[in-house]
């Protein structure tokens, strides 16, 4: 049998019949719907902060926004990253079309006028994506249950199909750490018609069972900025441990003490770096996690008590003594272990410690004034 008969006697068979030959865990993935971007926020913001940063805030050919970003045109990261800038609202345009530009929500997020307004702008981006927008509302805020209970509910009430249930939980975690939505966040009640410019100008609020220092209203609560690593250098650590401290303890006990707490982690240009600073210095009270003696953290720390403002000293177990440090101030110890059963013991420990920070703010011997009384 000759070449050409052989190619005779084949049946034809479509791409879309081989696809759905196949069984379906061996399907292309590409062929399930996400709802949701695919570049966490934090990310999605380079492309943003690229056109401001390199071309002006101009309109820019993809290729250029490329070069900038340090990646190629035709990769599937630059698709995706361009694809999740637009879908937060930040640019118009992606890899393939003619040209990518700033959107006025974009604008608003690379050119804020006050750190307010800048966090506000990133709100508004998160909250634009209409899946994590529902899931906040529907929780509460950003703290979901156990995967296995969680699993029922986004199939369900979602839409997602079970495939894609880790990464979509995966991304929006990450997103609400940067953000800054906290495990009580009101977005307004179900049927209120409060739009979503209505409830983001509101204060978020804790849900009243929290204990509260005393001098927190229900109209103003006070600020807590995060400094803290967020790379392990250390080999005890595994990756991911300090994301999973701010998670799984900070942000739950400093939310309970009655805070507002966000983080230093931050991308961007001078402005955004000028903004985490104006955040250091303004908070109403600074959480300083020690672990590692991260150069950083060490640095924002001496700045922070050299304004001779209230700030609260945390580390993991194991990390050594600073000298200076340790001979003057409290520092509370919080378990590397991060069990459930130790997390559990840990939260109401670093709770009342922001607390009694809080409290004795007025009073309290700061580093500062302990120096110049000794000289």
């Amino acid at each position: 049998m000759d070449e050409t008969t052989e190619h005779v006697d084949q049946p034809t068979v479509s791409a879309d019949a081989v696809e759905d030959s196949k069984p379906k865990r061996q399907r292309r993935s590409s062929s399930i719907s996400r709802p949701y971007p695919r570049q966490p926020l934090e990310e999605a913001i380079r492309v943003a902060q690229a056109l401001k940063e390199y071309n002006g805030g101009n309109a820019w050919p993809p290729e250029q926004v490329a070069k900038a970003l340090g990646s190629g045109k035709g990769s599937s990261k630059f698709f995706y990253l361009t694809a999740s800038s637009r879908d937060f609202g930040l640019t118009a345009g992606t890899r393939d079309t003619a040209e990518i530009s700033l959107t006025q929500l974009g604008r608003q997020v690379v050119y804020p006028s006050s750190p307010e307004d800048e966090r506000e702008a990133v709100r508004k981006a998160f909250f634009s994506v209409e899946i994590f927008h529902r899931v906040v509302d529907h929780f509460k805020g950003s703290r979901l249950p156990e995967q296995r209970f969680l699993e029922n509910t986004l199939q369900a009430n979602f839409g997602l199909v079970p495939e894609i249930h880790s990464e979509f939980i995966g991304l929006f975690e990450k997103n609400c750490r940067f953000v800054g939505i906290g495990s009580d966040f009101e977005i307004g009640e179900r049927g209120s018609g409060r739009t979503l410019q209505a409830a983001l100008s509101s204060n978020d609020t804790s849900d009243g069972q929290s204990v509260t220092p005393e001098a927190i209203t229900e109209t103003e609560v006070p600020t807590c900025f995060v400094i803290m690593p967020f790379s392990e250098r250390d080999e005890t650590h595994p990756v991911g441990f300090f994301d999973e401290v701010f998670a799984a303890i900070f942000e739950p006990a400093a939310t309970a003490a009655g805070f507002d707490i966000t983080t230093a982690r931050r991308q961007g240009s001078d402005i955004i770096h000028s903004t985490i600073v104006t955040e250091l210095l303004d908070a109403d009270l600074v959480l300083a996690d020690l672990t590692e003696h991260n150069p950083n953290v060490l640095f924002e720390l001496g700045m922070r008590m050299a304004e001779d403002r209230p700030v609260v000293l945390v580390r993991a177990k194991g990390t050594g003594p600073i000298f200076d440090v340790d001979n003057m101030l409290r520092v509370e110890e919080y378990n590397p272990n991060l069990w459930t059963s130790t997390v559990a013991k840990d939260v109401p420990k670093i709770q009342a410690h922001i607390i009694a920070a809080w409290e004795n703010r007025d009073t309290a011997q700061t580093f500062l004034k302990i120096l110049r009384h000794a000289k």
